[in-house]
């Protein structure tokens, strides 16, 4: 496969993210949307598991680890949602965690990344950081950026278990089939838990859109699982984030949301990385 089509491929996954994304923002209570998507999605994988070659050796613990870590994130961020502070966490975590991912993959993965892409990983970085600018020109909220940061050491390290995972086991399709199949059970018996009565109350109309997004969710990860495999984890990281870019243009086209200045520019800032990053 070509470098483009690679490229494309992760910009298409990014593309779903925002998608999904978006619909889960607009559900009644996207906690209980998560819950149910990853739901969905374990009992689809199920039967597939005996089709396919079992995780053997390390792999295993790649797998659980990466579960573990995931199902942390997923809880998070359907509280953070419902709790409508994500526009001034996600862009945070998401900005800070394609430099951690790349400090990490370095370090651990031992991965060469050229100055070209360094630079093109920062413009992406500094250009999701942008996003936070308008809300921070008063006062500095401190306990907004400690949760940001450990939402980007979260997304980092399960981003490192998942590389790792993925290529260490001998099929990438059985690590894809089981990170899948096993995080929903978790996210569920949570939101079981603590929202027993709004699981009881969503209509079907939710239920169809939710059965969207676990596809849509699906497909966005699983190529980035993928693409773990044959590129650098920190530019898949970097790329991976256009998600939160398209985001904002679905959001002005399609919600008519207002788009600033700021917003300009770091889209544009992040694009001019991504250019880098591609020709690196």
């Amino acid at each position: 496969m070509s470098s483009l089509t690679l490229f494309l491929l992760i910009l298409f996954a990014a593309f779903l993210h925002a998608i999904w994304n978006i619909i889960l923002k607009y559900l009644p209570d996207s906690l209980v949307g998560m819950g149910m998507m990853n739901l969905f999605q374990s009992i689809i994988f199920f039967p597939i598991i005996f089709f396919i070659p079992w995780p053997s050796g390390v792999t295993w613990y790649f797998i659980i680890g990466s579960v573990i870590l995931h199902n942390i994130y997923f809880i998070n961020l359907g509280n953070s949602y419902n709790k409508n502070d994500l526009t001034l966490i996600y862009p945070i975590a998401r900005g800070c965690a394609p430099v951690f991912i790349t400090i990490f993959s370095f370090i651990v993965l031992k991965e060469n990344i050229s100055l070209e892409g360094m630079v093109g990983i920062l413009l992406v970085s500094a250009a999701l950081l942008l996003l936070t600018a308008e809300h921070y020109k008063k006062k500095f909220n401190f306990y907004v950026f400690k949760i940001s940061i450990f939402i980007a050491l979260l997304i980092s390290i399960y981003t490192l278990f998942d590389t790792l995972g993925v290529r260490s086991s001998k099929n990438t399709f059985t690590y894809i089939v089981w990170i899948f199949f096993l995080e929903g059970w978790v996210t569920f018996a949570y939101v079981y838990l603590k929202k027993k009565n709004q699981l009881n109350k969503v209509r079907l109309n939710d239920v169809i859109l939710i059965g969207v997004i676990s596809f849509l969710s699906f497909i966005a990860y699983g190529i980035i699982l993928w693409a773990y495999k044959v590129m650098p984890a920190g530019y898949v990281a970097s790329l991976r984030e256009s998600s939160i870019i398209i985001a904002t243009i679905l959001g002005f086209f399609f919600l008519k949301e207002k788009v600033s200045k700021v917003r300009i520019l770091s889209a544009s800032t992040f694009f001019l990385g991504v250019f880098l990053i591609y020709h690196s």
